[in-house]
């Protein structure tokens, strides 16, 4: 029997076989929004300049009464004034003609994908800005670029703060991803069960996802000595270095002065002038330190992974 040669190809059928689209669409993974979830939100205070008086950089001096009846001795003790400047308005603006819009996949709602996407770009410029805030720190610093984080360096940021009698029950951890996974997880104590402790009896590190399911509870990936942890790829990371954080949530604040409900604002209109719909996210905002001494910037390499 022959064999055939000559039979059709996907090139000679082009013309009827037709392309198709799949009203799924690749969105974005989104970043966790934790920074403004927990430090101090000064958005309802309004204005340019946000004071924010500080008493507890000068301490009081205990006198001594030794002869009854004499005259005392009075003191004033200096306060401080922290500023937040709310000087910052980002936005992304988008336009689709009619005639593109009308031929989109009517499937796919791609007005609602694209305005999702623009609102977390924007919310993600403020969780950088209040990460970017490290730079700020002096008071305490811990870690350096050459090594990976280690448990002492942990406890040593704790020591730090209550040392200064900061609440830790206020406080938390912001880590990198990459050092949370590779090197807090390579630290044995962080893992074994007499660390982590039988059923409900708690020792020093407790992990797992607390919480429900707000973007804040889903970067909570467990506690290290009673401190929440958080993980946020808004972490800094430069000069092979990932700036880490354990903050009381009145070491950093933001006020975002953005109209409506939402810091994120999106508007749309249609422009006869352009036959077209424009889009419009926008966010007016400021990051301030307001407490520097309840802030410890936690150094750890963004080069090395734990053994």
């Amino acid at each position: 029997m022959a064999v055939t040669t000559d039979a059709y190809t996907s090139a000679d059928l082009a013309a009827v076989i037709p392309e198709l689209w799949t009203p799924n669409v690749n969105k974005e993974f989104f970043a966790k929004t934790v920074f403004a979830n927990f430090v101090r939100d000064l958005s309802e205070m309004g204005g340019d300049i946000i004071h924010v008086p500080g008493v507890y950089t000068n301490s009081f001096t205990p006198g001594t009464q030794s002869t009854q009846g004499a005259e005392i001795t009075t003191e004033s003790v200096a306060m401080d004034d922290n500023t937040l400047t709310v000087n910052t308005h980002k936005y992304i603006a988008i336009l689709i003609g009619d005639k593109d819009a009308n031929q989109i996949l009517r499937s796919v709602n791609i007005s609602k994908m694209w305005q999702e996407k623009m609102a977390d770009a924007l919310a993600k410029v403020l969780e950088a800005a209040i990460a970017a805030l490290w730079s700020s720190l002096s008071t305490n610093t811990v870690g350096d670029t050459a090594t990976v984080l280690a448990d002492a360096e942990v406890r040593q940021a704790i020591e730090k703060l209550a040392s200064a009698n900061v609440p830790l029950d206020e406080c938390a951890f912001f880590v990198h991803p990459y050092v949370y996974w590779n090197q807090l997880h390579s630290i044995a104590k962080y893992y074994q069960q007499y660390s982590v402790g039988p059923g409900n009896v708690a020792g020093p590190v407790t992990t797992g996802n607390f919480g429900g399911n707000t973007s804040m509870a889903r970067a909570l990936m467990g506690q290290l000595y009673g401190i929440p942890v958080f993980t946020s790829t808004n972490v800094v990371g430069a000069l092979q270095t990932y700036r880490n954080l354990l903050l009381h949530k009145d070491a950093f604040a933001f006020a975002v002065q953005t109209s409506g409900a939402n810091h994120v604002r999106i508007q749309a209109s249609y422009e006869l002038r352009n036959l077209a719909t424009l889009t419009i996210a926008d966010i007016i905002y400021g990051v301030a330190v307001i407490r520097e001494p309840a802030a410890v910037l936690v150094n750890a390499s963004s080069a090395f992974i734990g053994s």
